[in-house]
């Protein structure tokens, strides 16, 4: 029997597992979902198990200031006006950098860089208008999509997944916003939505779907098509690949940006950055609002931690994967036999080092996994219908021809040319 003072921490609430939402987490031992431990100190929070009572720690970032941490400030909300003038900043700033760019290529071609330029261009190193300004000392950004096939990947028609655009249909309707014009499905576990030419497409990761159900993926497609619904895939998202555009070529091009264009490329890409990290993670936050009402906070939540697993390890997947052996199977099939072949354990193990790792992210587009685990778990759960925990790939037909056809187009394959020899006798 339990004594007098168990007797009194039970009535107050201490010592006892406080379900507060879900963790995508699973005891190693039983298998039961864990769930906040109510006592302990503060800075030393922990999880326990309802079912075989272990407990297990977990991280909090301790605010103070006597400890050196180096973190990201924190976004305004994402109604605030901050927000709104530094997305009119940061459109400003890349308009100031392709206006001063070029007005700078041109004054230097007229005071002598035009001899220059006629020296690359009889070399064979001038093709282009972004090789006259590398010329000069300055960097080019290109930020529109060409072929969408090749970068982005093959496009889904309705007959190929009747249910998938159902499913984006019926989340589309409840954001009040229009379904994009183009399913796509992409080569790396990543989902997105993006915008070209007045087109607009959700983009879906294959080896996402290997390993979310119907209710997970609903939640992606709701934080997803939120972001299409507040306009974050048109002028945001043309912001956002500036920016990681004018770094990219900034690193190729370390040691040959010189001069006035160099240094407007630098300054433009220092206040760009600034001015990005707090715009992308007040976005994030507002997607994974949207998200958890719609599909619930244990789904988005569950969602959510196993993108930040399989990416990780599809990546070691890629590193490890051949695809000049004969005898192995295609990308996505190795994927698929790899995650189903790992043991309970080692899921385990990894959804909890995903939740108490302590280093800092470096993405400055996406808040820390726990912040936002924190905020997914405040919403309820709705009613569950019927086959949210199918496997999301019944959503697609033939998954194993597509399967196929990405792997072909990742790794290039050469197609089989028609022999023009014939069997003898024929």
């Amino acid at each position: 029997m339990a004594s007098a003072d168990q007797d009194s921490r039970l009535a107050r609430g201490e010592g006892t597992c406080q379900p507060r939402g879900f963790h995508g987490l699973l005891c190693p031992a039983c298998g039961s979902a864990l769930e906040p431990l109510g006592d302990g100190p503060p800075d030393a929070p922990r999880l326990c198990c309802p079912g075989c009572g272990e407990t297990y720690r977990a991280r909090r970032r301790d605010s103070s200031s006597e400890l050196p941490v180096h973190r990201a400030p924190e976004p305004p909300p994402a109604s605030s006006f901050a927000l709104f003038w530094r997305g009119v900043a940061l459109r400003c700033l890349e308009g100031l950098f392709y206006t001063g760019t070029a007005l700078g290529s041109v004054c230097l071609l007229a005071f002598g860089g035009v001899f220059r330029v006629g020296k690359g261009w009889l070399r064979d190193e001038v093709a282009g208008w972004s090789d006259i300004v590398a010329t000069l000392g300055g960097v080019w950004v290109v930020t529109e999509t060409r072929d969408p096939d090749a970068d982005i990947g093959p496009m889904l028609a309705r007959v190929d997944a009747p249910s998938l655009f159902t499913a984006v249909d019926e989340v589309a309707r409840r954001l009040n916003v229009k379904s994009p014009g183009q399913i796509r499905v992409t080569y790396l576990p990543c989902c997105g939505v993006v915008a070209w030419e007045g087109s607009r497409a959700l983009i879906l990761g294959l080896p996402l779907l290997r390993v979310l159900t119907h209710a997970e993926l609903r939640a992606i497609l709701a934080h997803e098509l939120a972001h299409l619904a507040r306009g974050d895939a048109t002028r945001a998202a043309r912001s956002a690949r500036f920016v990681e555009g004018l770094g990219r070529a900034l690193e190729r091009s370390e040691n040959h940006t010189h001069g006035p264009l160099g240094a407007l490329a630098s300054v433009c890409h220092r206040w760009s950055s600034q001015l990005i990290g707090p715009i992308a993670r007040g976005q994030e936050a507002r997607a994974d609002r949207f998200a958890a009402a719609i599909a619930g906070g244990s789904a988005a939540a569950s969602a959510l931690v196993k993108v930040a697993l399989v990416q990780p390890l599809f990546k070691e997947v890629l590193e490890h994967y051949d695809p000049t052996d004969p005898d192995a199977p295609n990308l996505y099939a190795f994927f698929r036999a790899f995650w189903y072949r790992l043991p309970p354990e080692v899921h385990t193990a990894m959804r909890l080092q995903a939740l108490t790792n302590t280093d800092e992210s470096n993405d400055p587009a996406h808040p820390p996994l726990p912040d936002r685990l924190a905020l997914l778990q405040a919403y309820p759960d709705p009613a569950t219908p019927n086959g949210d925990g199918h496997p999301a790939t019944t959503y697609l037909g033939d998954l194993e021809s597509l399967e196929l056809m990405l792997h072909n187009r990742l790794f290039a394959l050469p197609a089989v040319e028609p022999s023009v020899f014939h069997k003898a006798r024929t």
